[in-house]
Formats: C-alpha cells, sequence, structure tokens
C-alpha cells in the first residue's frame, strides 16, 4: 500500500504521538494477546484473539496481510486491537475479487463502547453485509457499526464497496464512533455515502482525518449524514469526491445536522447523472438539516445544477470565517454558495468568496425564495452571466452589512419582487489579496495539459503586517487594505493579533490570530500602552468610544 503515503505523511506525526502516549497506557492495564503467522504467536487470526480477550485485554497483530471471510467482529469486549507496525504493514482484507459474496471486513454489533478499539490497519476488499439483519445486505462496505460506539484510529479504509449505504464506513441504529487520524480512500456505494454513511439517530465524531477519492451512485460522495443523525468533522480534509447527485464532498439531510470545523473541502463534484439534480458540489444541505463551517476552506468544487461550493435547500447553513474559492456551477445558479426554497436560512460572516462561477446567475452567492444575511465579508471576483456578485430571484431577501461587494449595490441581480436591503458599512473597493490564484501555463500556452492551478493567498495586505502562511511568518506590504477594521463595530475582535484597531476585519480572517494588523500611518509601536485599545500608540478619545461599544463583551479587548 505505498500509494497511500502521500496522504499518511500529513497524519504521520499525530499518529505516532497517539501511539506514545495512549499505547502504554493501554497495554498496562491488561494482558497482550499477540496474534501473526507462522510460530512464536498465541493466535494466527485476528478473531481467534478477540475472542479469547478479557476486557482491558490488547490483541496485538504481527504485520501480514489477514484474509478473511466473515467479518471480523469485537463481541461487545472493551479492548484494544491494534496493528504492531501500523497500516502499512497489515492489512485486513475481506476475501478476494473473485468472492461474490464478501460481507464487511469489521463489525462493530454488540453494543461496544468508544473502549472498544481498531488501531492501525488497512481495511479493504469488504462489499457490505450484516450478519444479524438481511434488509442490511450490502451495506457498510468496510467497517459496519450497529447500535454501538467503537473507536477507529489510524485507519486505512481503502477500495470497499456498497450496493447499499456506506462504501467504506456504515453507522446505524443508532450509534455514536470516533474515527481519528484515518484515511478513508476510494471507496463507493451504488447507493449513497460513498466514503462514510451515518444514518438513523446516530452521532459520529471524526478528527484529523482524510476522505479522499470516493464515490456515490446517488448523495454524499465522501460523507452522508441523514435521518436525524449528526456528525463534527475536526481538521478533515475531503477532497476529490464525487456523487452522481447531490453533495460531491458531503451531504447534510433529512431533519440531521453537521458541523465542520478546520476543514478544507475541495475538489469535489456533485455530477448530475440521469436524473439527479447535481447540487452542492462541496457540501450540500437538504430537508430540514442544519449546517455550520467555522474556519474551513471550501474551493474547486464542481455541481451541474447548482451551489458549486455549498447548497442549502429547505435547511440552515451558518457560514463563519470560510474561504470560498472557485467553485464552479454548470447550469444555473450560485457558483460560491446557493440557498433555495422558503424554510432555508443562511447565514454568512466573515467570509471571502472570490473566483466562483455559474452558468447563468450569481457567480458568489444566489437566494431563491430565501432570507439570507451577508456580514463582514468580501464578495469579489466572481462571475456569471447574471448578477456576477449576487443574484436574488423568486421573492428572496438579503441583507448585506460591513462588507465588500464587487460593483456594490447596482451590480447585485435582484429580481421582481426579492428585496437587497444594503446596509450600514458595504464598500465597493478593490480589497488588496495578498495574491490571486492564477493558472500557471508552464511555459507552453498552447499545451492544456500541463497547466495547473496556483492557488491564492486572501490576507489582506497591510504595511503593519499580515500573515504568511507560505512562510509562517508576518511581512509587511507596501499598502493597507480598505477591508482592515471595517467590520461591524459591535462584532468582536476575538483572535485578531495586536494592533487590531478595535474592529474587526472583513473576509475569512476576520476576528482570528491569522487577522492582518491595523495600521496608523507610522510605523507599528511595539509596546502596549495601558489604554491603548486599538494599538496607535495613543491614549484618547478613540479608545474610550471602542470600550463603550464593547462594554458588555465577554472577551478582553486587548491581547
Amino acid at each position: 500500500m505505498k500509494w497511500l503515503n502521500g496522504y499518511r505523511m500529513r497524519l504521520m506525526f499525530v499518529g505516532f504521538i497517539a501511539v506514545i502516549l495512549l499505547g502504554g497506557i493501554e497495554l498496562a492495564n491488561g494482558a497482550t494477546i499477540a496474534i501473526g503467522p507462522g510460530t512464536g504467536y498465541d493466535f494466527g487470526t485476528i478473531q481467534a484473539g478477540i475472542d479469547a480477550a478479557n476486557g482491558g485485554d490488547t490483541v496485538l497483530v504481527a504485520p501480514s496481510e489477514y484474509v478473511i471471510t466473515v467479518p471480523i467482529t469485537f463481541r461487545g469486549k472493551a479492548i484494544i486491537v491494534r496493528s504492531e507496525s501500523g497500516l502499512d504493514e497489515t492489512t485486513i482484507q475481506m476475501g478476494t475479487p473473485a468472492d461474490t459474496n464478501r460481507g464487511s471486513v469489521v463489525v462493530f454489533e454488540n453494543n461496544e463502547t468508544a473502549s472498544s478499539v481498531l488501531d492501525g490497519f488497512t481495511i479493504t476488499g469488504g462489499s457490505g453485509s450484516w450478519l444479524q439483519d438481511a434488509s442490511y445486505d450490502s451495506y457498510g462496505g468496510g467497517i459496519f457499526i450497529d447500535a454501538s460506539s467503537g473507536t477507529v484510529r489510524n485507519c486505512a479504509i481503502v477500495q470497499n464497496r456498497a450496493a447499499g449505504r456506506g462504501g467504506g464506513v456504515l453507522c446505524v441504529h443508532p450509534c455514536s464512533p470516533t474515527l481519528s487520524e484515518c484515511i478513508v480512500v476510494e471507496n463507493s456505494s451504488t447507493s449513497s455515502g460513498g466514503g462514510i454513511s451515518c444514518m438513523q439517530n446516530s452521532s459520529l465524531t471524526m478528527t484529523d482525518c482524510i476522505i479522499v477519492g470516493n464515490s456515490s451512485g446517488s448523495s454524499g460522495g465522501g460523507v452522508l449524514c441523514w435521518e436525524a443523525s449528526s456528525a463534527t468533522l475536526t481538521n478533515c480534509i475531503v477532497t476529490g469526491n464525487s456523487a452522481d447527485g447531490n453533495g460531491g464532498g458531503v451531504f447534510c439531510g433529512d431533519n440531521s445536522s453537521m458541523t465542520m470545523t478546520d476543514c478544507i473541502i475541495r475538489d469535489n463534484s456533485a455530477k448530475g447523472v440521469g436524473s439527479e439534480t447535481g447540487a452542492g458540489g462541496g457540501v450540500n444541505s437538504y430537508q430540514n438539516s442544519s449546517l455550520i463551517l467555522t474556519n474551513c476552506k471550501i474551493a474547486n468544487n464542481t455541481a451541474k445544477h447548482a451551489g458549486g461550493g455549498v447548497e442549502c435547500v429547505s435547511a440552515s447553513v451558518t457560514l463563519t470565517n470560510c474561504l470560498i474559492e472557485r467553485n464552479t456551477v454548470k447550469d444555473v445558479r450560485g457558483g460560491g454558495v446557493c440557498c433555495v426554497y422558503a424554510n432555508s436560512s443562511m447565514t454568512i460572516n466573515n467570509c471571502t468568496i472570490w473566483g466562483n462561477s455559474a452558468g447563468q446567475q450569481g457567480g458568489g452567492v444566489a437566494c431563491y425564495q430565501v432570507s439570507a444575511t451577508v456580514t463582514n465579508s468580501i464578495v469579489w471576483g466572481n462571475t456569471a452571466p447574471t448578477g456576477r456578485q449576487i443574484s436574488l430571484v423568486a421573492g428572496s431577501t438579503l441583507g448585506i452589512t460591513y462588507s465588500n461587494i464587487a460593483g456594490g449595490q447596482a451590480a447585485a441581480h435582484v429580481s421582481t419582487g426579492c428585496t437587497l436591503n444594503w446596509g450600514a458599512g458595504d464598500i465597493d473597493v478593490n480589497p488588496l489579496f495578498a495574491r490571486l490564484g492564477y493558472l500557471d501555463r508552464n511555459g507552453t500556452r498552447g499545451d492544456l495539459s500541463d497547466d495547473f492551478w496556483v492557488d491564492g493567498d486572501y490576507h489582506l495586505k497591510t504595511q503593519a503586517g499580515r500573515w504568511d502562511p507560505d512562510n509562517q511568518t508576518w511581512i509587511q506590504d507596501e499598502v493597507t487594505s480598505p477591508c482592515i477594521d471595517a467590520g461591524d463595530p459591535m462584532s468582536p475582535i476575538g483572535l485578531e493579533p495586536f494592533p487590531n484597531g478595535g474592529f474587526v476585519n472583513m473576509g475569512a480572517y476576520g476576528g482570528t490570530s491569522e487577522a492582518s494588523k491595523s495600521y496608523f500611518g507610522e510605523p507599528v509601536c511595539e509596546t502596549i500602552v495601558a489604554g491603548d485599545i486599538n494599538g496607535d500608540g495613543q491614549v484618547n478619545r478613540a479608545n474610550l468610544e471602542i470600550m463603550a461599544l464593547h462594554w458588555t463583551d465577554d472577551e478582553p479587548l486587548l491581547p
């Protein structure tokens, strides 16, 4: 499995630390049962080791490829099943490609808790089945979690398939598993949830995972959350997944909720095959569901019908400190973000929406029969035949305050019966990004095959200092963005570094530790002066006014 190394390198350090910190403790809590081929081991199969184990024991598996014909099950035991040498060296494979009835590879089905741990394996070759219920035959290709919890960490769930839902992992009846430092790659389902499917009042937690190259015949190419379930993804990468229907990267629907923090959602596709709509290339929230994205990058996703980056259909979406860049809708509306139908709501706060495109309407933001708000944001450089930055149709209402919109109010497309509330603090001026993304022709303009996209840097230029993510340092520019300190005076400045002017910046980095610093026409004062709230080196009326505005805030004004 050497081809996995490119993905593993991102997780290697955190996985190594987890083994060091957790391994010694767990091994010390009970007996160790050795599994391996040949002599010198307690058992030759993983299931035999599990069957012999007691609560608190560790089943330690030697490097090898373990080919099984019946799914491995934990039997409800609070034990650790761990590979000795990690996922590159230890594979659990269900049957061979020639087998027609291979089933799931690993099953949690006996009320296991988080203390039942699978650690450090490549899980492959599963085609999905559940031993106790024929109605779920061909669900959960790699791992099937039923009415249980279980912890899966440092695992690669690779090239499994399901005729039902959950090509890589299925969580059902309700369960609450945890996946950490895992790679879910190249799994598929003919129905929905190509990589992972969480359904029927289940609760899924994922941390430091990579979900890449999965596909589904309906919705949720990478991750599906369905039927009053919930999912929390933190520091995850969802990339290169595809769905024939909606939600190329992520789909959340049917009264479910999903929270994504510090995630990257890019290069996913909602293709719209056959009768399928093809909406929400990156993320789709549907049918009374709730989607909350914070500090996320949503880039280069594509959809056939609507919502290249994000689509909200009869649901609610809240986007905070998100960069929504270069997403595309081929046919209709909402290259960056699209929200449709009367019972939907959309809140966009401190986001940068740049370089997105739509085939008809709303290159940046599109609203259809909805009420939405945009605050402290930058909508710039988007394209569409109608409403390059913003489009409102079918009775929609959009309130925009303290935001920078290219072309201003006049450039927005507002159909008859719609309302655009152009509020306080709105501007139309070059935001002065550090660097725009661009297509590099690689020196051969006539040869498109070697062209490649260079990502932009959407931190705001400033003479006082902006964060350079490439070099991990602060640098000074010759100009200062008008979007610095231009956000809503009542918005908290959050983690903005000093000097921060006492007011939040517009855009994706406003209110964060990477916010560009405020410039007051002279070199930055390196010493914090008592009472100098905005960082201009003076204690005067301006500081008193800022203090009065934020008198009831819970957070301190000074760092």
